[in-house]
């Protein structure tokens, strides 16, 4: 890990950014956690890269890692194509990389070499099985997890149904590990990704490049013409090897007969000398205040909070749409919130009549309002009951949970200057809450105690509960956030069932979504959040 730099986002799809993982040519990876505190890296695509030949790689990436299901890879959890910046969570596998652990500790013994090539090799097996050809396995993409090595970086991939997006006179592919069929540009097969092996286990019994160092036209002209290196390496490994290298793809070894041949191989998992090649020394932050104490991520101003990732975007623009961001939540009388501006300068009460969230209107109707002022604030700070849902953003209508480990999609932008470390609790497990039961929301934030913050639920109900008479959207009445960090409880569906509630509140069997929002005295409410659940 490497601490964030001034520019990096502080998240990415609704995913707090924790770290830098590392850096390529199409973009960054970072280290990010969920809302149930699940660690994804993050790969974001560079600003500036809209080539349609870059976006189209991207998304085949993501097209590629979403068919890829094997345990020997690592899964993918949600991604971002709609607009920039284009993003691709999958999950965070722990452990060196092969090409780490090499350089760190030296070579790995014979016998973690015959396990490592034996995974690899049923690895492969099961991604070809898929369709997929890897096209780019090298040490740099192979992590030594704890349960065994994984395979990553599916960025050149290719699907046997997929057409090919490499320009002419080019390949896919790293030097000194990429196949002679596939320098040659002629017809490339899944026996490509064999080759690679090849290089990649001998580049774990030796700690040497399999075809030397140099110049790339050195390395590709040893590839095509010379012998893999493996001097030195344990007899019977080595002939495994070289039967992985053969520059006939015809007479390469095949992943099953690699899978026979190395079936009395110990599986890594069990080895303790490969478990005690996993430690990286290095702890992960659980969450963005841990990663800020550990001096990986900078601590965000308030107010600045949206702004800073897009002014470090740089340029007129990103400025412009800065200012205009302040405009609109400009602080409003003595109280430090937020409030709202319409076009016309007034103060807005809600939703306009083409505004897609739906919230409550100031009469409780559950009908958009348009143009209504909002009511003035209370002089003691405490908002209405009935809140006004203020527009957020062209997502928020369309923002629901989809399970425990993806969250809430799409990423909606949330209240700018509200505190970054909220935390919410949902029922998780089928026996948490059944039909015609009732179940408890909870949320606090984790780190920060702000005064006076009063916070509400919107509760996006099952399609079921859709009709002339509802929208199926139910808030409850704003509550007081206590400022000692204990979580503030909204029963579900009793905190909801009351006359401001928007429509009718129940448990009934399907996927509920739960809006946070953030209560300002004059009942203006603005999204900071979301979670949800799911009944069986």
């Amino acid at each position: 890990m490497e601490p964030l730099r001034s520019g990096d986002p502080a998240e990415i799809g609704g995913y707090p950014v924790l770290a830098r993982l590392g850096e390529g040519g199409m973009g960054v990876v970072y280290l990010g956690v969920s809302g149930g505190g699940r660690h994804v890296a993050l790969k974001m695509v560079r600003d500036g890269l809209d080539d349609p030949q870059h976006l189209a790689r991207f998304r085949r990436e993501v097209a590629t890692a979403e068919r890829v299901r094997s345990r020997y890879a690592a899964a993918m959890v949600a991604a971002g194509l709609t607009a920039p910046p284009y993003w691709l969570a999958t999950e965070y596998v722990p452990g060196l990389t092969l090409r780490q652990a090499v350089e760190r500790r030296g070579p790995l013994p014979p016998r973690l070499c015959l396990g490592l090539l034996a995974a690899l090799a049923r690895g492969l097996a099961e991604i070809h099985g898929q369709g997929v050809q890897h096209r780019d396995l090298k040490p740099g993409n192979v992590i030594l997890a704890p349960d065994g090595p994984r395979l990553i970086d599916f960025g050149i991939a290719r699907g046997s149904d997929q057409t090919q997006i490499t320009r002419t006179g080019a390949w896919a592919g790293t030097p000194g590990y990429v196949a002679p069929e596939v320098i040659r540009e002629q017809a490339q097969t899944f026996a490509a990704d064999v080759f690679s092996l090849a290089g990649t286990v001998a580049y774990a019994a030796t700690g040497r490049p399999p075809f030397g160092g140099g110049p790339v036209e050195a390395l590709l002209h040893r590839t095509l013409t010379g012998d893999i290196d493996v001097s030195g390496v344990e007899p019977r490994l080595a002939g495994l090897i070289r039967m992985c290298a053969e520059k006939d793809p015809d007479r390469r070894a095949t992943l099953a007969q690699l899978i026979e041949l190395t079936n009395d191989a110990v599986p890594l998992a069990a080895d303790a000398s490969y478990r005690g090649a996993l430690d990286t020394g290095e702890r992960l932050p659980r969450d963005r205040g841990e990663a800020v104490t550990m001096g990986l991520a900078p601590e965000i101003p308030r107010r600045s909070r949206l702004l800073l990732p897009m002014l470090a975007a740089g340029g007129v623009g990103a400025v412009a749409v800065a200012v205009a961001l302040v405009v609109q939540f400009a602080p409003t009388g003595n109280d430090g919130h937020h409030g709202a501006a319409n076009q016309g300068g007034a103060h807005s009460s809600g939703p306009s009549s083409n505004n897609p969230q739906g919230g409550t209107t100031p009469n409780g109707s559950g009908t958009p309002s348009s143009g209504t002022p909002s009511a003035p604030a209370n002089p003691n700070g405490v908002p209405p009951d009935k809140i006004t849902v203020q527009p957020a953003d062209e997502h928020f209508k369309d923002l629901k949970w989809k399970d425990v480990n993806t969250g809430c999609l799409p990423t909606s932008r949330t209240e700018p200057g509200a505190p970054s470390d909220l935390q919410t609790s949902a029922p998780r497990s089928a026996t948490d809450v059944k039909a015609g039961g009732t179940t408890t929301l909870s949320m606090r934030f984790k780190y920060q105690r702000p005064a006076k913050f009063y916070v509400a639920a919107q509760v996006r109900q099952p399609a079921q509960f859709v009709g002339s008479d509802s929208s199926g959207i139910v808030q409850s009445k704003p509550k007081l956030l206590t400022t000692t960090g204990e979580f503030v409880d909204f029963a579900f569906p009793g905190d909801f069932a009351w006359s401001g509630s928007g429509g009718n509140a129940a448990l009934d069997k399907g996927s509920y979504t739960v809006v946070w929002l953030h209560v300002h005295p004059n009942g203006d409410a603005y999204y900071i959040g979301c979670d949800g659940f799911a009944v069986p």
